[in-house]
């Protein structure tokens, strides 16, 4: 008797055992289990940005310094006319330096006298061509119109007055050179700086200023000419700049470092006021227009090509085909019809 006693409560343990079970196993079950994510397909840009280190390289330069007037005992700027990214022009006017006016003349030969009328000359028939008057070579009562008129147009008399006596001031004009065909104004002072012998008024640049890269084949092979692109210095300035230049396969790596591969020229915006061998930072890549995208790790591959599982309405999973247009940052930009934004998608299971 008591040797089945012992049996059936051995049967029983046995059978209870098989059905209760610890909360360690019960957990472990749980990190069995896989929960499938999903992600919602999004209408967005993906654009295919590169970036690309070089150095600031700009035109030739010009330093613009006022002489201190007459009567005055210092040189304040009261007016400022131009602006960075201002073209030149003969007879342009920059400003005024204690109310006395700074003008551009585009000349083959810097001024080296003050003119008065019946003077004559070479720096006359240069400055009448600058004017654009009859080159006589002598300063006529054209050529001294003209003149008074730029100064009333400043707001300012002549020197000499408005009269048969008023004659042009070599220190209030400033000679550049003629055959410069891109001048501009890189920077120009306050109004209420004062300015000294060592401080200049302005500075103007000759022909236009730009960003060397060197870019791998790979990179090259995805920028284009007169593509637009993002300049940014370590001072958080920001440029948009113009690719210009591609240059053959160069096959010896740079001093900075770069590999080999193709230079690529940005040119920079005329109001620019980057300083030649800065270090700039060039971003590669317009933005594309907003467009079915969904991220990079929910598209899938088959010998049938690349699809996407999209959540149906029996919470499970169904293919739908895509076309991938291109990558970056984490999402695929694609082109499909079944799919509307939205949607969800499979990105693990």
């Amino acid at each position: 008797m008591f040797i089945l006693v012992s049996v059936l409560v051995a049967v029983l343990a046995f059978v209870l055992g098989t059905q209760v079970r610890s909360a360690d196993a019960t957990i472990l079950d749980a990190r069995e289990q896989v929960v499938p994510v999903y992600a919602s397909v999004e209408n967005r840009s993906v654009t295919q940005d590169i970036r690309i280190q070089g150095e600031v390289v700009i035109g030739d330069s010009y330093r613009v310094y006022a002489k201190r007037p007459e009567g005055t005992e210092r040189m304040v700027v009261t007016k400022v006319v131009a602006k960075p990214g201002t073209e030149i022009s003969s007879g342009m006017l920059l400003g005024t330096v204690s109310d006395r006016p700074i003008f551009c003349l585009m000349l083959e030969a810097p001024l080296f006298r003050d003119l008065h009328t019946k003077d004559s000359g070479t720096d006359v028939f240069r400055l009448q061509k600058a004017l654009g008057v009859s080159a006589t070579g002598v300063m006529n009562g054209q050529t001294m119109e003209v003149i008074r008129e730029m100064y009333a147009k400043a707001g300012v008399l002549p020197p000499g007055g408005k009269g048969a006596g008023s004659f042009l001031k070599m220190d209030e004009f400033v000679s550049l050179p003629a055959e410069k065909s891109t001048s501009v104004v890189r920077t120009i002072a306050q109004i209420g700086t004062e300015l000294s012998d060592d401080t200049p008024f302005a500075q103007l640049g000759f022909g236009a200023s730009f960003v060397n890269v060197r870019a791998s084949v790979s990179e090259a092979d995805k920028i284009k000419l007169k593509e637009q692109t993002t300049v940014q210095t370590p001072g958080d300035i920001a440029l948009t700049g113009k690719v210009v230049a591609i240059s053959d396969f160069q096959s010896e790596g740079t001093t900075a470092g770069r590999p080999p591969g193709r230079d690529i020229r940005i040119e920079l915006p005329k109001e620019s006021e980057l300083i030649s061998g800065q270090i700039a930072s060039v971003l590669f890549g317009a933005k594309t227009e907003p467009e079915k995208a969904v991220p990079t790790i929910a598209i899938r591959s088959d010998a049938a090509g690349d699809y996407v599982m999209r959540r149906a309405g029996n919470s499970q999973a169904e293919r739908v085909d895509v076309t991938v247009t291109r990558n970056a940052s984490g999402w695929t930009a694609i082109n499909v019809k079944e799919l509307e934004i939205g949607d969800e998608v499979l990105v693990s299971s």
